[in-house]
């Protein structure tokens, strides 16, 4: 951060501060941002000139006190109640495991508390203490933040990036050109990928962002088509992979799993039907079946495939493969 934003950063924390319920004096503003009594007295006539209210009071606490009605405000964006609410949420939600690449959620709701009026200031301080995120389920991936930001950084200059990736399928690095498309999340791995034009194989493919070794920004300009569409390159996959054709698939849900699989939006194209007895049927149209069969499999006996048969005998080749592993056992 440069000095004039790092300044700025610690004159927005000092107003907050001083419109908290705590007793401020010099020493303790200076002990508190690690500077000397004169830079926060020089903070503090920078925030008068600039037409903050900061009064010093021995009325409010000890001599040399210092402190700002909490109802005075910088002009702000105006926000509804339910807006600091959902701000509050999601820079919560930001923090929790696997969305560590949005961190910054957090500092963006930080400065924007700076500035709200006190009756929203505690809205989203409330929401803060009072909701959670305990699990998102996704692959803790704090490590790729550089990873991420040179990705960034490249699809905001329409640059092409270059590194080392570790492939799934092999013990060694390789070696790519890169032209970015699109960054996402994808929830049914709960990992970041990376769409991107190879430059090799000259296709677009899928990487995940955790297992980049390396990644840099050149200076070749990227060329492929800007219109592309993340939307119809996954068309109907369950998650992330194509297959080479779609797929009708109808599974039927025993009552005790019927409820559940109603209640979660699994797939784009998904349909549900009551049955009798609570039984549930459920009906999409996806592209391939190697991701879907192991959803399938996860219900265990809950669950029977109706069409195609092709899934069905899948499913079943799988099922045994593990019913002999406990065998074995």
């Amino acid at each position: 951060m440069s000095v004039r934003g790092s300044r700025l950063s610690r004159l927005l924390r000092l107003i907050s501060l001083l419109k908290g319920p705590s007793v401020w004096t010099g020493r303790t503003l200076a002990e508190y941002f690690g500077t000397s009594r004169r830079n926060v007295q020089r903070d503090i006539a920078v925030l008068r000139l600039a037409g903050v209210p900061v009064l010093r009071d021995q009325e409010y606490g000890p001599s040399g006190s210092y402190r700002i009605n909490r109802d005075w405000y910088f002009p702000h964006i105006p926000l509804s109640d339910q807006e600091c609410f959902d701000l509050s949420v999601l820079a919560k939600t930001c923090q929790s495991q696997g969305l560590q690449l949005l961190d910054s959620m957090v500092t963006v709701r930080d400065k924007i508390l700076d500035t709200l009026p006190a009756k929203q200031q505690d809205i989203v301080r409330d929401a803060s203490e009072l909701f959670d995120v305990l699990s998102t389920g996704m692959v803790n991936q704090a490590h790729c933040s550089k990873i991420m930001i040179t990705i960034q950084k490249a699809l905001m200059t329409r640059r092409q990036v270059e590194g080392r990736y570790q492939t799934p399928h092999g013990s060694k690095n390789k070696v790519v050109t890169l032209q970015p498309r699109r960054v996402f999340l994808a929830g049914g791995y709960g990992c970041w990928y990376l769409a991107a034009h190879d430059n090799k194989d000259e296709v677009t493919k899928l990487y995940r962002l955790a297992r980049f070794q390396d990644l840099k920004v050149t200076n070749k300009a990227i060329k492929v088509n800007p219109e592309w569409s993340l939307q119809e390159a996954l068309g109907n996959a369950w998650t992330v992979f194509k297959g080479d054709r779609d797929w009708h698939i109808e599974v039927e849900f025993e009552a005790e799993a019927g409820e559940m699989v109603k209640e979660i939006r699994w797939h784009a194209t998904q349909r549900t039907e009551n049955l009798p007895g609570g039984r549930v049927l459920f009906r999409a149209t996806v592209s391939g079946l190697e991701e879907v069969r192991y959803w399938v499999l996860g219900f265990g006996p809950a669950a029977q495939v109706r069409k195609p048969k092709e899934l069905a005998n899948e499913v079943r080749v799988l099922a045994k493969k593990t019913a002999d592993l406990y065998e074995q056992g």
